[in-house]
């Protein structure tokens, strides 16, 4: 099977205002008339209409999902949690919410996996366990991983340094850069590690680029947001 996957912008949408203009937030404020919209034109780019989200709360959970994840409405209510989903089904597009966060994309052994990685994320390696509970040895995996808040930008505190270190020992040390950290370089290592070979990573910061993607950060929250998204398509 062949994959097909995409980090959206903000650009090409329907939405107004604050949200210019192509939001995919479902919970952000904006007016659900353009969100639909969006989320046409989202299953127009991919060729496939049906989608899986999750209630993501910067965790380590990874499910396993079929076509009965499938959302009927797009603004239907979900009600489990998780920053990681992977599947064997084929015209299941699996999407992750990003807006500085770091999103992971898998493919490989006849699976695909979407993976949501903040900080915290990162500090209980959830891309490498993604990677780990694909079915297929790890060297045969194609990750992706997406535009996010860069090193430039994204100034942290010593809790972000430790915790990174109490999973990756010294290793984690070369991706801090004063008080600021490599929150997509953590992630590449850490597949890395876990025996990933084939790693293609976006060079543009969230922050940086806010006129093109959603920041958290430069909006102080008031926004709406982007996505990673991977479907199987034959």
């Amino acid at each position: 099977m062949t994959a097909k996957h995409l980090f959206t912008d903000r650009r090409g949408g329907a939405s107004r205002g604050i949200y210019e203009s192509f939001n995919l937030g479902l919970r952000r404020g904006d007016s659900e008339e353009a969100v639909r919209e969006n989320y046409r034109r989202l299953a127009e780019r991919l060729g496939c209409g049906r989608f899986v989200t999750a209630n993501q709360e910067h965790t380590d959970i990874i499910l396993r999902v079929d076509s009965s994840f499938a959302k009927t409405d797009i603004f239907a209510p979900v009600d489990f949690v998780a920053d990681g989903l992977i599947t064997s089904e084929k015209d299941l597009a699996l999407i992750v919410f990003t807006a500085d966060c770091v999103p992971v994309l898998l493919e490989g052994g006849g699976e695909i996996a979407a993976v949501h990685a903040g900080w915290r994320g990162t500090a209980k390696g959830i891309a490498a366990k993604a990677a780990g509970m694909m079915a297929c040895p790890p060297e045969e995996i194609k990750a992706y991983i997406g535009p996010s808040i860069g090193v430039c930008c994204y100034e942290t505190g010593d809790d972000v340094r430790e915790a990174m270190r109490a999973l990756m020992g010294r290793d984690a040390e070369e991706f801090f850069v004063g008080g600021r950290v490599d929150l997509k370089g953590l992630n590449r290592r850490q597949l890395e590690r876990a025996g990933v070979k084939s790693i293609e990573v976006s060079g543009e910061c969230t922050m940086c680029l806010h006129d093109k993607y959603w920041s958290h950060r430069y909006t102080a929250g008031r926004r709406g947001s982007q996505c990673g998204v991977i479907v199987m398509t034959d």
